[in-house]
């Protein structure tokens, strides 16, 4: 009887450990609501570069009156994973990776990464891809080696 009481203890010890080792961080995971908000938008967390099946490299350019914005390091990576659209360096080459071969990924899916919107007040905005004027914006598919450039000019008011 002692026995099955010592046993049933050390189970429940165990279960206790492996809660607070395996769960609580994921309650307690400041990345969270990000995470959320970029599932709502389709784009998933990846927890490496391996096993993806697609992975292509289009590059974003953004002018705001004439001066070149450069983008976040590291956007659309947190602690524990990455987006499926995420950025390593300055350079302006946005990853797009994923398990599925056959998926695609817009201007706008990058944006709600980065936490942004491709708007901005009291600018208007031209877009142009491979050097050709382009108006689908957030509906921009992403190609591999694509050169998307957002120029935005301040409104004069």
């Amino acid at each position: 009887m002692k026995k099955n009481k010592s046993a049933i203890i050390i189970v429940i010890v165990i279960v206790i450990v492996l809660i607070v080792l395996f769960a609580l961080p994921r309650i307690n995971n400041p990345d969270r609501e990000t995470v959320k908000s970029w599932k709502e938008n389709d784009v998933n967390c990846l927890p490496s570069h391996t096993n993806a099946a697609q992975h292509i490299h289009p590059e974003l350019r953004i002018v705001v009156d004439g001066r070149d914005e450069t983008l976040p390091v590291n956007t659309g990576i947190v602690r524990s994973c990455m987006a499926e659209i995420h950025i390593h360096d300055a350079s302006g080459t946005i990853h797009v990776e994923s398990v599925l071969a056959s998926k695609t990924f817009t201007l706008n899916q990058f944006f709600n990464v980065w936490g942004k919107t491709l708007e901005r007040e009291g600018f208007t905005l031209e877009m142009t891809v491979d050097d050709v004027p382009n108006s689908e914006f957030d509906n921009l598919v992403f190609r591999d080696k694509q050169k998307i450039e957002l120029k935005y000019t301040k409104i004069n008011g």
